[in-house]
């Protein structure tokens, strides 16, 4: 199985997986001076996690451009929650819309094939001809599984500690548990 063609974020998230509330309580912090700064630590965890996992944390809607149909079309960075559009270039690279198609959004990577006894239509010899819009993410926070939330949680942290590149005290690795975590989501169990 190989993943093929390019995804775009088109649709970025609304919300996070973590919220401002846990993360202070993690860092043990009342007060809400750095509330800016604690919001921007959780955006940029959940990037690196998606980053590094190679999955989608947050909702959001992707593009998938190809350049042509495959027999089967995998959906990279799942979850997937939905397909809501397949459009393509006709052979005479005229725009069309699919009416049809299988989902499997079980599977682990999503995938998408022909509707059953039908083939994908002929493509114009085009870059980008075939274009796959998806939702992809956990639906909202409490379905995002504990140990990645963790594993944001820590991540957040080391980077609210560790506010600058390069610093006069000593620089900080990335917590091993973090490390693991990813490890986890990329090559164990959960990918």
């Amino acid at each position: 199985m190989e993943i093929k063609g390019r995804t775009q974020v088109v649709t970025q998230p609304t919300t996070e997986p973590l919220t401002l509330s846990e993360l202070k309580n993690h860092l043990r912090i009342d007060g809400s001076f750095d509330d800016a700064l604690l919001n921007s630590c959780i955006t940029s965890a959940r990037m690196y996690f998606e980053s590094q996992c190679e999955i989608s944390i947050a909702s959001q809607t992707l593009l998938l451009a190809l350049d042509y149909f495959d027999d089967i079309i995998y959906l990279p960075k799942g979850p997937v929650q939905s397909v809501q559009d397949i459009s393509y270039a006709d052979s005479k690279n005229i725009a069309q819309d699919m009416d049809d198609w299988i989902e499997d959004l079980v599977s682990n990577p999503a995938r998408i094939t022909p509707a059953f006894g039908d083939s994908w239509p002929a493509t114009a010899d085009v870059v980008n001809a075939v274009e796959v819009s998806y939702t992809t993410g956990y639906a909202n926070a409490n379905l995002v599984p504990k140990l990645l939330k963790s594993g944001m949680l820590f991540y957040a942290a080391h980077l609210y500690e560790n506010r600058s590149a390069v610093t006069d005290g000593d620089l900080k690795e990335v917590p091993m548990a973090v490390e693991s975590i990813i490890q986890q989501y990329t090559t164990g169990i959960y990918h």
